[in-house]
């Protein structure tokens, strides 16, 4: 039980390190870093669990979504709360759309004029009542393709069947997800976008970078490593990269020469 806890708490501090530095870096003057920012609209980690978009707030805990007017910060006004599932991990957004994770799904949301989410479709990663559930799952977006992370928790799932994966999915029909492809991973975490590029974080591995040029199926093509990498976060040219014991920052401006700029100790 200690050592679920402590995982919990990792997690925790992780995503929360990734919230704090995009509210930093979006204190920037707009000519410190570039405007266009490589991760299609969110500016948060993936496996965030509340996000704005324009005076709306949006919070995912473990069953629910709940939206919040803060227009006036000091008195946040609830406008709707509803039921989503189990296990909500995480929360995105992607061109009007809201993409929430779960242990076992994905659901997508649309949002109607006051903003108020509006449930479209959902996609199961796995037959009902499969003993394999035992999962993290953020998801990024770009165009009508989703990537998502099923990384098996050691410590939660004991004995049970691990699948540590990077799944591509087609979701430009609510209704009719369609599951592309998938790549084995020794424990996927977190993920990022770039122009050209997948970033995706491995517990066991670091850092793995996929091209992205046939976005319906991912190609392989470095990996950092030497640390144990759980999010990021694309910040215009600017790759930063949540470790266990450390936070590292990437120059992407060229995306086919990545280069570490900085390291920063956590412990």
């Amino acid at each position: 039980m200690q050592n679920k806890l402590r995982t919990m708490k990792t997690i925790s501090l992780l995503a929360a390190s990734i919230c704090i530095l995009a509210f930093f870096y979006g204190c920037y003057p707009e000519d410190s870093v570039s405007t266009e920012s490589n991760q299609t609209d969110s500016q948060v980690g993936s496996y965030s669990t509340m996000l704005t978009i324009g005076a709306n707030l949006y919070l995912v805990n473990e069953t629910s979504i709940s939206t919040y007017d803060v227009s006036d910060a000091s008195q946040p006004v609830l406008l709707n709360k509803q039921e989503v599932g189990f296990d909500i991990e995480s929360i995105y957004h992607h061109e009007g759309l809201l993409l929430i994770g779960s242990a076992a799904s994905m659901f997508i949301y649309s949002l109607d004029e006051k903003g108020i989410p509006i449930r479209e479709g959902s996609e199961d990663y796995f037959q009902p009542f499969d003993n394999t559930q035992c999962f993290h799952d953020p998801i990024v977006a770009k165009g009508n393709l989703a990537y998502v992370t099923l990384s098996t928790d050691l410590v939660q799932c004991g004995w049970r069947f691990g699948i540590d994966e990077l799944r591509v999915y087609d979701i430009s029909d609510f209704n009719n997800v369609d599951h592309l492809s998938t790549y084995g991973l020794s424990n996927p975490k977190g993920l990022a976008l770039g122009e050209e590029k997948l970033f995706v974080c491995d517990a066991l591995d670091g850092l793995y970078v996929f091209d992205l040029s046939n976005p319906e199926r991912p190609e392989f093509e470095q990996l950092f490593d030497g640390f144990s990498a759980f999010d990021a976060l694309v910040r215009g040219n600017l790759l930063i990269v949540v470790a266990s014991d450390r936070l590292l920052q990437y120059d992407i401006s060229d995306e086919s020469s990545i280069r570490l700029i900085s390291e920063f100790k956590l412990q």
